[in-house]
């Protein structure tokens, strides 16, 4: 399958060092100011079923944080956001993105490029995925912005600890605070014997 991609795309990555408690945080923004993304038949990743409640407090987690004004260091000063709705479609993506981070015990914003990395694979790249690939193959169609943070730690083991850490780095906090997006998926994996355990992918976007 061929993705085509009709607008001009801006695209910046950021990381926040590793801490001494076995942590690191990427962020990663695009935004399509004119235009929309196209894409033909999305093969999205069947990521298990997320609760009512588990989805209920991720909202939770991330709606109290944009709910209060706040300076994102570098990035400014924001004003409280309206609540973002819950997308499966970009919880698809969140998924398939932490799983691979866990399964290959790596930590960036590009796929892994092997089997777990389900876009970079079903679309034929023969290399990593990125994150607006897999936000589209999940069958988030026609966005007008998207984003992707992640993050990861041996101790942060809840949603709470992951948007703490996220409001803490600059870029990450402009992110979730960005009043245009409108939607949001994220996603926790965990595995054992990996260098941070925990992993987190956020994906934030808007269709209109």
């Amino acid at each position: 399958m061929i993705v085509k991609i009709f607008v001009p795309i801006v695209m910046a990555a950021f990381m926040a060092g590793c801490s001494s408690g076995g942590s690191a945080t990427y962020s990663a923004v695009s935004h399509a100011t004119h235009g929309a993304y196209n894409v033909g038949n999305s093969n999205p990743y069947r990521a298990p079923h997320l609760s009512t409640s588990m989805k209920h407090a991720y909202l939770q987690a991330i709606n109290k944080a944009r709910s209060t004004s706040r300076r994102c260091g570098s990035e400014g000063y924001f004003s409280a956001a309206g609540n973002l709705k819950w997308s499966d479609a970009l919880y698809k993506a969140a998924y398939e993105h932490s799983n691979d981070l866990a399964q290959t015990d790596t930590f960036n914003h590009r796929g892994s490029g092997r089997v777990t990395d389900h876009t970079g694979e079903v679309l034929g790249l023969r290399r990593g995925s990125t994150f607006k690939e897999r936000i589209i193959n999940n069958g988030y169609t026609n966005p007008k912005a998207i984003s992707e943070n992640i993050t990861a730690g041996t101790v942060r083991d809840t949603a709470q600890k992951a948007v703490e850490a996220w409001i803490a780095s600059d870029r990450h906090c402009a992110n979730l605070m960005n009043p245009s997006f409108r939607e949001v998926g994220m996603a926790h994996v965990q595995k054992a014997g990996t260098t941070y355990t925990h992993y987190w992918t956020q994906n934030l976007g808007k269709t209109r």
